[in-house]
């Protein structure tokens, strides 16, 4: 079969020429919808945050398994760059070209063609998917009425992953130092407090700070993203406010409150400042905002566990290695995982490397090897109960 022809690799295409920038996802919504239709899944809808989700049974008892991809995609930059217009689809030497290619419509078609082409005499319990909104902007915001309205025993994640497992995942936060100074004349900033100066003081006590450690994930990260001062441009004056901006890379077990009281115990000698998680938020395209403080939190789940033994049991009958790894970026596992604790695992085809860069593409033997992929954990992770 011309790899043109091919169902998956047609759809992908098709997904990558919806244009899903976040809260912008309705085509490449109604697009997943009729094909889902069309294929004869159940229970099909789009719920009212705009996630769209459907269900096959089978004649056998077992779990709820719930897979998910997120339909939004980051912004081309640099249009004029890439090899071929950013939301062409193009299939060209083996690959599919375009943004959302490798993270993750390439995932969501795989997963799609997986589940339709299993009988219900290959599946055990239900499996779910859903193509979920703004996951780049807020992790697990709107996947969380996904998870609500399924209430799922198992989670796999479609990111891309290289065919591997994901068994665990780091979090993600957003930190938002303030530090206060007094306005001066900077020809005399002896009468004034420069809260720039009092903002370097802060930033070399972080940076001395331990963090913590995971046997999975390593040690947790804090990395200065933004400085802004006030006044702004300045004018011959000391500024009276800086404020500094971490993105805190988390490890199982970190919560907001204790993120907090954890800066203001180390740094309870300076003066001055004010830690905040601030919220953040998105308008889905059906209407709906959706706000949350800008915490995502780890998760992992024991390399001994069942779940984990009949996942790589499942992936190597597909032909795949089975190799797990420790998930370094922030997914919809936030939700699921660090959340609500519902086991959760991540699978996909594709590199990281391949998301959010000029070029985004993806291999189409990648892309089938992650529908084989697929297709095994449906049949087996059902089974469990």
């Amino acid at each position: 079969m011309p790899l043109s022809d091919h169902p998956t690799i047609r759809f992908l295409q098709e997904l990558v020429r919806a244009e899903s920038l976040s809260g912008q996802e309705e085509a490449a919504a109604g697009l997943v919808e009729r094909t889902w239709r069309d294929l004869g899944f159940e229970d099909v809808h789009t719920d009212r945050l705009g996630n769209v989700l459907a269900r096959r049974g089978s004649r056998r008892s077992g779990l709820r398994v719930l897979f998910d991809a997120h339909l939004d995609v980051v912004p081309a930059t640099s249009p004029q760059e890439w090899r071929f217009p950013p939301f062409s689809g193009e299939l060209s030497d083996g690959r599919v070209w375009g943004r959302g290619a490798a993270d993750t419509k390439a995932s969501l078609a795989a997963m799609t063609f997986a589940l339709a082409g299993l009988s219900a005499d290959d599946l055990a319990g239900e499996v779910y998917l859903s193509a979920s909104l703004g996951e780049e902007v807020l992790e697990g915001a709107a996947f969380s009425a996904v998870l609500e309205a399924v209430q799922p025993d198992l989670v796999i994640i479609g990111e891309p992953s290289d065919c591997r497992l994901g068994i665990a995942q780091r979090g993600r936060a957003r930190l938002a130092f303030t530090v206060s100074g007094k306005a001066a004349h900077s020809s005399a900033p002896e009468a004034g407090q420069n809260a720039i100066e009092n903002a370097a003081a802060l930033i070399e006590r972080i940076a001395n700070l331990p963090l913590p450690t995971h046997p999975l994930l390593g040690q947790g990260l804090m990395t200065a993203i933004q400085v802004q001062s006030q006044p702004y441009p300045s004018l011959s004056t000391t500024p009276y406010r800086c404020e500094v901006v971490y993105d805190r890379r988390l490890m199982p077990g970190e919560t907001i409150s204790g993120l907090l009281e954890e800066y203001t115990r180390h740094l309870a000698d300076l003066s001055n400042w004010q830690v905040v998680i601030p919220e953040e938020g998105f308008t889905t395209y059906t209407g709906v905002e959706l706000r949350q403080p800008d915490f995502h939190p780890a998760w992992a789940l024991d390399p001994a566990s069942a779940w984990v033994g009949r996942a790589v049991e499942a992936l190597r009958s597909a032909g795949l290695p089975g190799e797990t790894f420790a998930v370094p970026y922030c997914t919809n596992g936030s939700a699921s995982g660090g959340e609500r604790g519902i086991p959760t695992l991540v699978f996909g085809p594709g590199s990281i490397h391949q998301a959010h860069r000029v070029d985004e593409a993806i291999e189409v033997d990648e892309v089938l090897r992650g529908e084989r992929g697929y297709r095994g954990l449906m049949s087996a992770l059902g089974k469990m109960g």
